[in-house]
């Protein structure tokens, strides 16, 4: 009795973690009028939360280092509030949308309670985007090519899926996690859903035609062939990916691929001079920065290379990149925070790693950290286009990370060997650990990478 109720208090948690996601990513209460009027939602978050602290407090080990981080990150954003701040709403605004980012991200981080639970949010987390990929290419079948030379998704989910360049960076992000699912299945069927899942997913990255997106794809596929070891795998998934992609774009998205190089014109020109507006703002402001969403505020002020009759339609702007955003509005301390996570991200990944290299820890968690490498290489490349500091991707995979982490830990402080996927001729690994361990408006998004 008390093991079914052990079972019971455990998958309690992690259905409405998978439930969270729902409301998240596809919002079902602006498609059913009636979930929108009965605030279902606005229940079921404060239900959320109240399970969130619960298994937090329940965790017996330290808090994570890059979690004290992201409390430094949130405890800047809103010291800002009365010091640096033009507009004491938006960056108000933009501290509270990180407290919320947060708890989903506590929650990734502490309700799986083993790798088994890991696989179930991640197949929610799939799953739901191949929904948002079904959305995205019915959006794109039902548009004709504009006057520009193409169409594509539109905004298919979240707030933080709102046009297609947001749409083109979730699915990066979220195919390699299906390809994890696809090589972890142990059916014909459950490998034959994954992968036509990842297909669907890669095919919406085209259909968004965003550049961002296109660069993001590159990224990864260099990344895979630069670190493997097993090449010749890596190039013919890749070539099968590549073969797909030509099979399903149309000559105009080829086309606009081709103006990737075109910095002196369009959009690109127009992005530029929102990166030249944000290097001012942190030269007036290098270590405080000018506060959460307030460089939209200040566009007009900094934007000298606009004509001086456009600079105020300059107002509201984003700055269409993570980086100079992250510069101009958080200054020096907040680079050094978040900074500082993504390091030790890739450190734990990269440990991680190399325990199961050496058969201490299951090797399913070695191909979950290489996946969560590719994940992360997906996002930082087309968020060099979009201003994404407030959008959950950065934070939820870190709570991934550290999930993994901790389980990691947990394995090799059992003491039971775990047989190794090589032949164990190479020497034991010192790798350890070190101890311890609703919603934001819409932003505005412009011009298309």
């Amino acid at each position: 009795m008390p093991e079914v109720a052990k079972s019971v208090d455990s998958r309690v948690p992690l259905g409405f973690l998978c439930a969270f996601l729902v409301f998240e990513y596809l919002r079902p209460q602006d498609l059913i009028p009636l979930l929108g009027k009965t605030k279902i939602q606005t229940v079921f978050f404060a239900l959320f939360v109240i399970v969130v602290f619960q298994q937090v407090g329940r965790s017996k080990e330290p808090t994570a280092p890059q979690f004290r981080l992201f409390l430094g990150f949130v405890a800047l954003a809103f010291a800002q509030v009365p010091l640096v701040a033009t507009n004491w709403f938006y960056a108000l605004q933009f501290a509270y949308s990180l407290v919320l980012i947060l708890i989903g991200c506590a929650a990734i981080a502490y309700i799986p309670r083993n790798e088994q639970d890991l696989k179930t949010f991640l197949g929610w987390l799939i799953a739901i985007h191949v929904c948002l990929a079904v959305l995205g290419i019915r959006g794109y079948s039902g548009n004709q090519f504009t006057d520009s030379g193409y169409t594509s998704t539109g905004g298919i989910g979240g707030w933080f899926l709102g046009d297609e360049n947001d749409a083109a960076l979730a699915m990066i992000v979220a195919l390699p996690l299906a390809l994890y699912l696809f090589r972890q299945a142990t059916t014909a069927g459950a490998r034959l859903g994954w992968g036509m899942g990842g297909l669907l997913i890669l095919m919406t990255v085209v259909f968004t035609f965003s550049r961002g997106g296109f660069v993001g794809l590159l990224a990864i596929a260099l990344w895979g062939i630069l670190t493997t070891k097993k090449r010749v795998q890596v190039i013919g998934a890749l070539a099968l990916a590549a073969l797909l992609m030509f099979a399903v774009a149309p000559d105009q998205y080829w086309s606009r691929m081709r103006t990737i190089t075109g910095t002196e014109e369009g959009t690109a020109k127009i992005r530029q001079n929102y990166w030249a507006a944000a290097r001012r703002m942190f030269a007036d402001s290098p270590i405080w920065g000018v506060g959460g969403d307030n460089g939209r505020v200040l566009m007009p002020e900094y934007s000298f290379d606009f004509p001086e009759e456009y600079r105020p339609n300059q107002w509201g702007r984003a700055f269409h990149s993570l980086y100079f955003q992250l510069l101009a509005e958080f200054g020096s301390l907040g680079v050094l925070l978040l900074g500082s996570v993504v390091i030790l991200n890739f450190r734990d990944l990269q440990r991680v790693r190399a325990l199961a290299r050496d058969g201490k820890i299951p090797e399913s968690m070695g191909h979950l950290a290489t996946c969560l490498r590719f994940s992360w290489i997906g996002f930082f490349v087309p968020a060099t286009f979009i201003s994404v500091l407030d959008y959950p991707h950065l934070y939820y995979l870190t709570a991934l990370t550290v999930a993994l982490r901790r389980m990691a830990r947990a394995h090799e402080a059992q003491a039971h060997p775990v047989p190794a996927a090589q032949p164990a001729r190479v020497a034991p690994s010192r790798a350890r650990f070190p101890g311890g361990g609703g919603l934001p408006e819409l932003r505005q998004q412009s011009p298309k990478p």
